[in-house]
């Protein structure tokens, strides 16, 4: 039966409460709409704005409908470094968040003693000496009367929960980095294709001028003209090759593969993904809610504010029991007879009183470090909210720059053919034939720049709205 003590003991226990404050997730102020949706609404009515789907967000990229993307992706979530470092940052965290718990329950020992005393002071068994052997188990358990461990154990789990956050955050950064350089590759490439092609035109139109010169009917300002354009156009080439090294190295490390391992599989040209034809928005509250940086943040709030309650709990008694159980014996050969067997138990309990103002001043830490993070936090919430503002405006502003920009090429196109069509009937010089090319060499280039800008800037907005892993709830 349990002794009045023992009733006494399991009613402090159950009575024990954690002091601190409790945690509430904050509620910060967001704006209703994106700023950007109300403005270009009104500016250009060609550009669609739908509601946010939550699979589109997931899977966003498949939106561009490039198997070798899609597959390039799904290389990188099995073998990228960064993911997998998260990975091992989740087992180190759930492991510290095992130790911390482990300290709620008592602790169990083998113990094996033996132990040679000798009292020479007189008045209490003056000169006798005697051994003293144990073998058995001793046990300790702190109890948890103020919560100072139940606090720790929260900062560890709500730390979990944020490196747990932080392998989603991992996720939304590869596919977005993997993806721009995906499109980048390819915008390279189209780039290479078109100077490559200017360059074989300018190079027949250059052979025509010499030819003309030498038959005296040219001049030579049109030959050394069209010179100069032609080694200008080719001295552009070095540098997208180059350009297109980089992007392909870039797509070899995010994958986890050597250097040259994707170059078989990407040398042939394809187009650039295209960016679909409508802007895809969240609210501003979603955008909270999907955003794995906000959660981030939030948990590590939540941490900071266990820990504050684990500070103010070290002003409090600590109360621990102790036991052993097992044989102890003043005789060696005499341990392990029946007549050894013992038990003991006791209670301490522990109230710090001077310490010259460590505790207070864990307690003062603590609290600065608990409107650290809430500053952090509500940094956190504008920083998100000023990115996807800038995102969605850089994406909708592109956009209608490449609709003028296509417009103009083919507006150029149509002139470099008349201005051809003029010089062989002699209404204009070669001159103009040369700054027709140019200009829509020019043009082309600034096209498909610009629709690899479109393609990047939509990537971007996708990555500030939390795109690339499941839609994350609200913490509880």
């Amino acid at each position: 039966m349990i002794d009045k003590i023992g009733w006494f003991l399991i009613a402090v226990i159950l009575s024990g409460c954690a002091v601190g404050p409790d945690y509430r997730p904050p509620l910060p102020g967001i704006p209703d709409s994106w700023q950007a949706e109300k403005e270009e609404i009104v500016e250009q009515q060609s550009l669609s704005v739908q509601p946010i789907d939550q699979q589109v967000l997931k899977e966003w990229w498949k939106n561009f409908n490039d198997p070798r993307l899609d597959s390039l992706i799904d290389q990188a979530l099995s073998d990228n470094f960064d993911l997998k470092i998260a990975l091992s940052r989740i087992d180190q965290a759930r492991a510290e968040r095992s130790a911390i718990r482990a300290g709620l329950f008592p602790g169990v020992n083998a113990t094996a003693n033996a132990q040679r005393s000798h009292n020479p002071f007189p008045g209490f068994a003056p000169g006798i000496k005697f051994n003293l052997f144990e073998l058995g188990f001793d046990a300790l358990w702190e109890i948890d009367l103020f919560g100072r461990l139940r606090r720790q154990l929260e900062a560890a789990s709500a730390d979990l929960d944020a490196v747990n956050i932080q392998y989603s955050q991992a996720l939304v950064t590869l596919t977005a980095d993997l993806a721009r350089s995906y499109i980048e590759y390819r915008s390279f490439q189209n780039q290479l294709r078109i100077t490559r092609a200017n360059l074989a035109a300018q190079q027949t139109t250059q052979e025509l001028t010499e030819k003309l010169f030498k038959a005296g009917v040219g001049t030579r300002y049109d030959a050394v003209r069209a010179r100069a354009q032609t080694e200008t156009t080719r001295a552009q080439i070095p540098d997208l090759e180059g350009s297109l090294v980089a992007a392909l190295r870039q797509l070899e490390m995010l994958t986890g593969q050597q250097p040259g391992a994707l170059a078989a599989a990407l040398s042939e040209p394809d187009a650039v993904p295209m960016a679909p034809g409508r802007t895809i928005l969240a609210s501003p509250v979603a955008t909270i809610r999907h955003r794995p940086d906000l959660h981030i943040a939030e948990r590590r709030l939540a941490a900071a504010t266990a820990l504050q309650g684990a500070a103010i709990a070290e002003l409090f008694p600590r109360l621990s029991l102790s036991a052993f159980l097992g044989l102890r014996n003043t005789e060696l050969d005499a341990l392990f007879k029946s007549a050894a067997f013992s038990y003991n138990t006791a209670a301490g309990l522990l109230q710090p009183l001077l310490n010259f103002g460590r505790i207070r001043a864990g307690i003062d830490l603590a609290n600065a470090r608990q409107q650290e993070t809430y500053l952090t936090f509500e940094k956190t919430v504008l920083e998100a909210l000023q990115e996807t503002e800038t995102a969605l405006t850089r994406y909708l502003k592109e956009e209608i720059r490449r609709q003028a920009l296509a417009r103009s090429v083919m507006d150029l196109r149509e002139a470099v053919r008349l201005s051809q069509l003029r010089f062989q009937v002699g209404t204009v010089s070669f001159l103009d034939v040369l700054d027709a090319q140019r200009t829509l060499y020019s043009a082309e280039i600034d096209l498909a720049r610009s629709e690899t800008k479109v393609s990047t800037d939509l990537i971007t907005v996708y990555k500030t709205l939390g795109g690339g892993v499941e839609i994350i709830s609200e913490k509880q």
